[in-house]
């Protein structure tokens, strides 16, 4: 039974990709930055229990952070999760809350495994496409991203823009970079496979307390349907026009583990076109059919008013074919992906309170 170490297990992607791991057989250990997040994904998921286990790593981004872990535990892969977050108000100054922890966290774990850990085979890493792009409707009409693209976004810049999203954007991109680095000038004996999503989503099954607070990406979606606007959104106000569902992104994770030709190799994959419209159509069709017909009658009431004004979306030109084929995804449709969504927010706004 391979042992697989996946850090930030109480995030959004981490949980769906536990679930994965153990569905193929993997036994699991979590890193979380608290006792009490380890508890909380246990008692979310008692299925997991005896086959997940967590340690405690309360700052990622120090040196050596990993060292008594991989000690102490032999692992035969790595999925590297965690990383700063876009959404907290607290994070407003480039270098101290998005370069040094993106970068570092990054480094510290490599430099412990390479050091520490002779027995790790792979290590998957969730990227961001905002290594590539900002997503303005400018880069988006003017570029075709493939695996090779980079954004063009330097340290400077985000310095002088002291703005959390562009912040965000260049510490990806770094971020990045600093992993390939490290791979071409220290030459590790496992091999690294870095995925590059857009926007991620898909039923949160991580440990929710606050219907409000769940994660970026399902806190946008809810936006949709909890009241928030009266009218469809234009989605270049706050979607980027692609997206994977988080069971296909996870199940990439996984596969790109013990598959030769992800090794060493950076991947664009998903590239669903998105809209704020298409969502809206998609959750309105369902809302018309019944339960028994896999509706969500629930819906009714709840959806913006389609004007027509969000139209001219810049599609994105994502090249993602390699990374899907490579891994094998089927992905899921719009019906599957919003649709889960929904009915597992709902589920969660029963039993948190909301709207």
């Amino acid at each position: 039974m391979p042992h697989t170490l996946i850090t930030g297990a109480n995030s959004f992607v981490a949980a769906h990709i536990i679930h994965e791991l153990i569905t193929a057989g993997h036994s699991v250990t979590g890193s979380v930055r608290r006792t009490s997040a380890g508890e909380a994904l246990l008692e979310t998921h008692s299925e997991w229990k005896g086959k997940l286990d967590f340690v405690v790593v309360e700052d990622y981004a120090k040196d050596g952070a990993w060292d008594n872990i991989f000690k102490n535990k032999k692992f035969d892969h790595v999925i590297h999760v965690a990383a700063p977050l876009l959404d907290n108000p607290a994070n407003t100054d480039f270098d101290r809350d998005f370069l040094k922890p993106g970068v570092q966290s990054n480094i510290s774990l490599l430099r412990s495994a390479a050091a520490y850990a002779p027995t790790v085979k792979s290590i998957a890493i969730t990227g961001s496409v905002n290594s590539m792009t900002t997503g303005s409707p400018e880069e988006l009409t003017a570029t075709v991203f493939t695996n090779e693209s980079w954004s063009n976004i330097t340290q400077d810049d985000a310095r002088k823009a002291q703005n959390a999203y562009i912040s965000y954007c260049s510490s990806k991109k770094e971020a990045e970079l600093a992993v390939w680095e490290f791979v071409k000038t220290e030459k590790p004996e496992f091999s690294v496979t870095i995925f590059l999503p857009a926007l991620i989503f898909g039923p949160p099954i991580q440990p929710v307390t606050n219907i409000k607070k769940m994660n970026y990406s399902s806190d946008v979606f809810y936006s949709l349907f909890n009241g928030t606007y009266t009218e469809v959104p234009f989605t270049h106000s706050f979607l980027f026009p692609s997206y994977i569902d988080v069971r296909d992104l996870a199940m990439a994770h996984v596969r790109a583990l013990t598959m030769p030709k992800a090794a060493n190799k950076r991947f664009l994959v998903g590239g669903m076109s998105l809209s704020a419209s298409s969502v809206i159509s998609t959750l309105r069709a369902l809302s018309e059919k019944s339960e028994e017909d896999g509706g969500i009658p629930a819906l009714k009431g709840r959806l913006p008013e389609d004007t027509g004004k969000d139209v001219g979306v810049v599609p994105v030109r994502m090249e993602a074919r390699e990374g899907n084929e490579t891994l094998g995804l089927v992905l899921r449709s719009m019906e599957e992906t919003f649709g889960d969504a929904a009915r597992k927010v709902l589920d969660l706004e029963k039993t948190l309170g909301g709207k």
